[in-house]
């Protein structure tokens, strides 16, 4: 009905109050579109998210104009060029806190008008 997926894991759209454990999304073969991407999302927390990089796409996650977004121990299972995209001015409070996403060859990306303020990263 809406075409082809824009994510290969979770795609949330004007979501509130987002909680999801333990969840692991992997691919049976390369994908270029992000895991996760959530577009205007305010308050979710995810713990324990497991997901499958790919050198050749953008990013493993993306999100735009999202806010209080809490990431605990997220890992990156395969090697990614970027583990989170932030897109547009929107994008506030987001914290990634622990795990390991050393299989990323860059943490952090910014596109579209979004600051390194937006994000903490506590590894």
């Amino acid at each position: 009905m809406m075409g082809p997926m824009p994510a290969y894991g979770l795609y949330a759209r004007g979501v509130r109050g987002l909680t999801m454990q333990n969840i692991r999304f992997q691919v049976s073969t390369p994908d270029l579109r992000p895991a996760v991407i959530f577009d205007q999302v305010i308050d979710a927390t995810i713990q324990n998210l497991s997901i499958e990089g790919n050198p050749a796409a953008e990013s493993t996650l993306r999100f735009t104009g999202s806010k209080q977004v809490l990431l605990t121990a997220p890992r990156v299972l395969a090697q990614a060029a970027t583990f989170l995209q932030l897109e547009g001015t929107g994008n506030d409070r987001i914290v990634v806190d622990g795990g390991d996403i050393s299989s990323a060859a860059t943490a952090l990306s910014f596109k579209d008008g979004a600051t390194s303020s937006a994000v903490k990263l506590r590894q």
